[in-house]
């Protein structure tokens, strides 16, 4: 295969030819290879007339010093409606309508986006009305303004609903540009991998050739020294090309340990915007657009009851209305309010007249004390023993001595419904056979409600 060959040669003539020449090697796309024949794309007859002036005979030369083989370039025009310098199945293409020429494009990437996720299916509400806002005008105008973007929040609030917006956005409006969307993770397994390759050139013109880069998630990379440099190079390296750079965050970009300043000044060099619970009206407008969406009738009696106990985030108001759905479908009957009240008891619950006085935050702060450990690592993705402990005392706690739903108590600590749920089982079934266990529990329990008093 030459297509390794073809990032190799950009990368070295990036390194040794003039930026005035190499410039038009950014409008080169990559796309087959027969035999001895690389086929290439342009965007322009322009471009096109370019790289032949300044850049081919170079390529040429040294993709055939690289391969040991005679190398021949066939190269296209994308919008060259005549199809003088492009194969049959270039002409073909233009001779599509214009709205299905862009969904062939479009599903010939191979995107990585969920196609549900659009503008048209997100709700906005007073608190995301401004990141709705902002991420339509990036979409529309990629790179002009509110360059870097970064949304943060909890779960389930619709960062990544809006990151993902903007990606199929472009795609459909604009099916030329570049989009690249991944999350932290995967833009780290796959620098990893080129350095296992030995060929970081292919990683980092997959990144840095990018019109608009998303990344999900990007708390991931805490202590990911490495990896953050190499992200640090990319980001510099879109940015002054003004290409648009997208992010999203479970927390405030000041609240990441274990990230570079110099990375952190960059995140913040743009648009920061936090993500917060819908409210009430904007809860049952979900409720509704879902149950529009599954092309299901449930009484409004019911989306109010779910509207007014879950007030967490999008993920446990869709949660709640699949349950539902789900039982049903079982029991081939429409749901009553009594029967959604049942079915969702674990997660909604009602408060007893005093208890809610105490917070979580009260129940974790003492719970941190007693095990002398930080607040933040009880909240945070540490797995050490001793952390693992304190974390699922603190969830069990929580639990016992207030009427916080597991969804509630999963907001707060940053996980999800059913880990919430297997802190709480872990710890009363260990418990039983372990004294030691049930004495500091009833210790520390006595400890939070005399301070609560």
């Amino acid at each position: 295969m030459l297509e390794s060959i073809w990032y190799q040669t950009l990368e070295q003539l990036n390194d040794s030819m003039p930026a005035a020449k190499t410039m038009w090697l950014d409008y080169v796309t990559f796309r087959k290879d027969e035999g001895e024949c690389v086929y290439l794309e342009c965007d322009s007859s322009m471009t096109k007339s370019n790289f032949e002036k300044n850049c081919m005979a170079e390529v040429v030369n040294l993709m055939e010093e690289l391969s040991g083989r005679h190398i021949t370039l066939d190269i296209s025009v994308a919008s060259d409606e005549s199809g003088s310098s492009g194969s049959s199945q270039d002409k073909r293409e233009c001779d599509k309508p214009d709205e299905e020429q862009r969904t062939h494009r479009r599903s010939s990437r191979n995107s990585l986006l969920n196609p549900a996720y659009t503008f048209d299916s997100f709700i906005p509400c007073e608190s995301t009305m401004f990141a709705y806002n902002a991420a339509k005008a990036i979409a529309m105008h990629p790179g002009m303004s509110y360059n870097p973007f970064l949304i943060y929040g909890g779960v389930g609030l619709g960062k990544t609903h809006l990151l993902e917006s903007i990606g199929n956005y472009v795609e459909r409006e604009n099916p030329r540009k570049n989009v690249v969307y991944v999350t932290a993770e995967t833009f780290t397994n796959d620098y990893i991998q080129s350095l296992t390759d030995k060929n970081t050139s292919q990683f980092r013109i997959k990144y840095r050739k990018a019109d608009i880069l998303l990344i999900d998630d990007i708390h991931f990379l805490e202590k990911k020294i490495q990896t953050q440099e190499e992200l640090f190079h990319t980001f510099n390296d879109l940015y002054e090309t003004s290409k648009q750079i997208v992010f999203t965050c479970d927390r405030p970009i000041s609240e990441l340990k274990g990230f570079t300043d110099r990375l952190k000044s960059r995140f913040t060099r743009g648009l920061n915007i936090n993500l917060t619970a819908p409210d009430y009206e904007t809860r049952v407008a979900i409720l509704k657009k879902k149950c529009e969406e599954k092309d299901v009738r449930i009484d409004d009696a019911i989306l109010d009851y779910i509207a007014q106990n879950i007030k967490t985030n999008v993920r446990d108001l869709e949660g709640s209305l699949t349950t539902l759905i789900a039982y049903s479908n079982l029991i081939k009957s429409r749901i009553t309010l009594e029967i959604a009240q049942e079915q969702l008891k674990n997660i909604i619950s009602t408060p007893m007249a005093g208890e809610q006085d105490i917070s979580i935050g009260s129940i974790v702060k003492e719970v941190a004390s007693y095990f002398n450990v930080e607040i933040g690592d009880i909240k945070g993705k540490k797995r050490t023993a001793i952390i693992k402990d304190a974390r699922n005392m603190a969830i069990y706690l929580t639990r016992r001595i207030t009427q916080y739903s597991t969804t509630e108590i999963g907001t707060y600590f940053d996980r999800d419904h059913s880990t919430i749920t297997h802190s709480i089982d872990k710890v009363e079934t260990e418990k039983k056979t372990n004294s030691e266990l049930a004495s500091t529990l009833d210790s520390l329990e006595m400890r939070i409600r005399s301070r609560s008093k």
